[in-house]
């Protein structure tokens, strides 16, 4: 939930850092997206990698973010979010230095795993410690708006990247994603030791894929797949027909995606988790279906904007269904594999697209449409599964 305030009141009266989390957030993302921009330039221009190769070390670092989730998850309900959020912004760091010193391809890919991972317990930490002082009528609403940190940062890192390459050196980039977790790791650290929500009742045995997050992880990977799809293959796709505005493809689903994040994260409070994921599922699906059958621009750009809005409600959506099925105590642990879920859809989305590439690279948005009408099955096959958790008795 955005304010002015430097510090977010929960209804429990605890003070939360929210703006100082969001903005560690936003600068260990910026620091993934700006490395993302020129890695594919330096790994083969300076260390002699191949198409594959380069890729690789481009994708690591988004791989070592997705597997690091579920144990930051885990580690934070543990030991608290503020302690997993420090940690990763130190594992940042030490990746940012890493790339200074890498000399050969196998040291740069090390650091693009301690980089990746740590921007991944950044915002499990964080996250998971704005949620637990949140009530659940306003979770779905302040996990989208808090989210915005990550895409953001994404989004303005390859910018600063570039803009750094264009006067100085890589070095100079790689220094710079060495101070950015630094920065972070200061923001995080300057806040006070957060206050811990008891757990009461519970015998729980932590996992590192709660049950509560079962159903809605496996909607996620799903659902996700468009987003993969639509990276890998939406530029190319208007270029083929020609599209007079096919620069702006991105910037339309872009636009359409915060927008839509910052504006509806709320709806799923409103109206209900399930509710508005499965009608977020359908939105995508018609979307990604446009895509595959228009070859009209002003349509194609519509169905873009679709897609983009039914994607960036799953999140706040799937925030709703597990905070209220997770047991308390495994609450974190369930947030980061939802998002893992999510990064493995997006992960597989543009090779599985690559294989059913057509005519004008229109089949791949046909997979992205029936994958997400897939991801309504999990849900709607045992919608009691999701059940509110109630803590049991004390004997």
């Amino acid at each position: 939930m955005l304010q002015r305030s430097p510090d977010r009141q929960s209804e429990s009266g605890v003070a939360v850092p929210y703006w100082r989390l969001w903005s560690a957030c936003f600068l260990g993302f910026g620091a993934i997206g700006m490395t993302m921009q020129v890695m594919p330039a330096y790994a083969h221009e300076q260390l002699g990698a191949n198409a594959i190769t380069a890729g690789l070390a481009v994708t690591i670092g988004s791989l070592a973010t997705m597997f690091s989730r579920p144990i930051s998850g885990r580690l934070a309900d543990q030991s608290g979010g503020r302690r997993v959020a420090m940690a990763g912004a130190i594992l940042g760091l030490i990746g940012g230095i890493g790339h200074v010193l890498a000399t050969n391809l196998p040291s740069l890919l090390l650091a693009r795993l301690f980089l990746g991972a740590g921007e991944g317990a950044l915002f499990t930490g964080s996250v998971g410690w704005i949620l637990t002082h949140t009530e659940q009528s306003q979770r779905g609403k302040v996990a989208g708006h808090f989210g915005l940190s990550m895409w953001m940062g994404l989004a303005s890192g390859p910018m600063l990247g570039t803009a750094i390459l264009s006067i100085s050196t890589y070095r100079s980039v790689w220094i710079a994603a060495s101070i950015i977790p630094t920065i972070a790791w200061v923001l995080v650290a300057s806040t006070r030791p957060e206050d811990r929500v008891s757990s009461v009742g519970t015998n729980v045995r932590r996992a590192l894929f709660p049950r509560a997050a079962w159903l809605p992880g496996a909607s996620g990977v799903f659902s996700s797949i468009g987003y993969g799809v639509i990276a890998a293959f939406l530029v190319p796709h208007f270029a083929a027909l020609d599209f007079a505005g096919q620069n702006f493809a991105l910037v339309v689903f872009g636009v359409a995606f915060m927008m839509t994040r910052f504006l509806g994260s709320g709806y799923a409070d409103r109206f209900g988790g399930r509710r508005v994921l499965l009608s977020a599922f359908l939105i995508e699906s018609i979307g990604l279906a446009g895509l595959y059958v228009t070859h009209i621009e002003w349509l194609a750009f519509i169905s873009t904007a679709l897609a983009a809005a039914g994607l960036s409600l799953l999140i706040p959506s799937v925030t709703t269904l597990v905070t209220e099925a997770a047991d308390p105590r495994e609450r974190t642990a369930a947030l980061g594999a939802v998002t893992s879920a999510w990064d493995l859809g997006t992960a597989v989305g543009g090779p599985l697209g690559g294989l059913v590439a057509g005519t004008l690279d229109a089949g791949p948005f046909a997979l992205g449409a029936v994958a997400a009408l897939i991801a309504i099955a999990p849900l709607a096959i045992n919608p009691k599964s999701q059940r509110a958790f109630v803590a049991p008795k004390e004997p």
